[in-house]
C-alpha cells in the first residue's frame, strides 16, 4: 500500500535528499524521501482532477502527459512552485559537497527547469514523466470504474487524477529539474467511448 502524502500539508522541511547518484542518461540523481514517524517513506501525492493536453505523448525514449492546471488548483500550482524553489535552495546549500564547487544562486536559477509551463492568456500546464516502455509498465492506469486500460485511451481533454512520486532531483550537464513519476492514473475515459450496439 502506498502512503500518499496531502500535497496542502505536507512540510518541505522534512523530505531528506540523498546524495546524487549516476543513473543512466549520464545525469546525477538525489533520490529524495519523507520523514515520517521516525521512518524515511517514498514521497507519493495525489493531483486534483487535471484535463490532458495531448493525452500521453510517447516516443522512442520516454513518455508524458502534460495536464491543465485549471483555476480551482491554485494550490497544487502554488505546492509545485514551493517544490521547485525548496530544490533550488537545497542545490545551492549542498552544491559545494555534491560537486565541489560552490554554485552561485543565479546559475542555479538559470539551470533550473519547472515542469510548470505558463502560457500567455492560457491556463498553465504541468508535464510529468509517465514511465511505460516499450515492454515494461511501470505505472497502472484505470479507468474511472477501476478497470485496467490502455495508455492510449488517454486522449486530449481526457481528465485524469494522477499518483505521483517525487523521486528526487536530476542534474544534467546544464540543467536540472524535478523528477516526477506518475505511479498510477485514473483516466475518466467513460464520456469518451462510443457506445456500440
Amino acid at each position: 500500500k502506498m502512503d500518499i502524502i496531502d500535497y496542502r500539508t505536507i512540510n518541505l522541511n522534512r523530505i531528506d535528499y540523498s546524495e546524487p547518484v549516476k543513473v543512466k542518461g549520464n545525469c546525477l540523481l538525489t533520490r529524495a524521501s519523507y520523514k515520517y514517524n521516525n521512518k524515511q517513506i517514498p514521497i507519493y501525492i495525489q493531483t486534483p482532477k487535471m484535463k490532458s493536453i495531448n493525452g500521453i505523448v510517447m516516443n522512442e525514449t520516454r513518455s508524458y502527459i502534460e495536464l491543465e492546471i485549471s483555476r480551482n488548483d491554485v494550490n497544487f500550482y502554488d505546492f509545485i512552485n514551493k517544490i521547485d524553489e525548496h530544490n533550488i535552495h537545497i542545490t545551492f546549500n549542498n552544491s559545494e559537497e555534491w560537486f565541489e564547487q560552490k554554485l552561485p544562486m543565479d546559475v542555479i536559477d538559470d539551470f533550473y527547469n519547472s515542469p510548470i509551463k505558463s502560457k500567455m492568456n492560457s491556463l498553465p500546464t504541468i508535464k510529468f514523466k509517465v514511465p511505460i516502455y516499450k515492454n515494461k509498465k511501470s505505472c497502472e492506469i484505470f479507468s474511472e470504474n477501476g478497470v485496467p486500460i490502455e495508455a492510449k485511451l488517454v486522449k486530449k481533454n481526457t481528465e485524469c487524477i494522477c499518483i505521483l512520486e517525487l523521486t528526487g532531483i536530476k542534474y544534467f550537464k546544464h540543467r536540472f529539474e524535478c523528477e516526477w513519476n506518475v505511479v498510477q492514473m485514473k483516466a475518466y475515459t467513460n464520456e469518451n467511448i462510443v457506445r456500440e450496439c
